[in-house]
């Protein structure tokens, strides 16, 4: 999940941050590892992630939140907005290559206002066929959040990215971490450094001993009290927790509205 600003995936202006897509084969024997320092665990009580390939390249996760729709990050689709047929969601299955089921996307939604130098308002929407979601086992919709969360509160991410910046070992399962709420003024003193600044509609996160998301993470959700809380941004370039991750913020209006007026909820 590590995305911060560009620089090593998508060559923005920054090298010293990490976006969190990835280029994996989906062929089963290349593609990205797992959120670092996680525990593997099973899709069936994680139903609304999923992941998405590009050329038939693993390159970021997201999360259904309407039997049609799955929101992601922006800056995953930001170079992709161009190459829809391409582009396939996979889910239901705890493996990122196999088993489950394979949806083409349609459309492309990408906020308005993402900026790809500040990574705010890093959003977007992917569509697939009308209600494709519905029915299939292990898949299922995420409530979105409605409240702010105080400092401090327990939440945790899923993902198939990277178990370690240098070694994109080959994956085979779903990988969970807890992550915890920091404040505003913290999230922006740890960044300080980077020049980043964390606005209204972005939040960051920690919980330390190692624990952090990478490569391959981005666009997956950061789930508080049992609802879509944020969306997995970017991370420091190593993976490895020195500093809290960047997530994009659900409620705030400009997010909140962008995902009603392309998913209608």
């Amino acid at each position: 999940m590590k995305q911060v600003i560009g620089l090593v995936l998508l060559g923005l202006i920054r090298s010293n941050v990490v976006l969190a897509g990835d280029g994996t084969q989906a062929n089963g024997v290349s593609h990205s590892g797992r959120i670092v320092n996680g525990v593997a665990v099973n899709i069936a009580n994680y139903v609304y992630a999923v992941n998405m390939y590009h050329n038939n390249m693993f390159f970021c996760g997201a999360s259904i939140i309407t039997f049609s729709h799955a929101l992601t990050a922006g800056h995953c689709m930001n170079d992709r907005m161009n190459d829809i047929a391409k582009i396939i969601v996979h889910g239901g299955s705890i493996s990122p290559t196999t088993g489950g089921f394979f949806f083409q996307v349609v459309r492309i939604a990408l906020h308005g206002g993402y900026n790809p130098n500040t990574l705010e308002n890093d959003a977007a929407i992917v569509t697939v066929p009308t209600n494709a979601f519905s029915g299939k086992p292990n898949m299922g919709r995420i409530a979105l959040q409605f409240s702010e969360m105080s400092v401090g509160t327990p939440c945790f991410v899923v993902g198939w990215g990277r178990t370690n910046i240098n070694v994109p070992a080959p994956t085979s399962e779903l990988r969970y971490a807890q992550m915890n709420i920091l404040s505003q003024a913290s999230c922006n003193a740890a960044w300080a450094s980077y020049q980043i600044r964390f606005t209204s509609n972005m939040f960051c996160a920690k919980y330390g001993n190692g624990v952090d998301v990478c490569k391959g993470d981005s666009g997956g959700a950061l789930v508080c009290e049992g609802r879509l809380t944020g969306i997995a941004s970017f991370t420091n370039p190593d993976c490895n927790s020195a500093l809290p991750a960047g997530f994009a913020k659900v409620i705030d209006p400009s997010i909140r509205n962008f995902i009603r007026s392309q998913a209608g909820i």
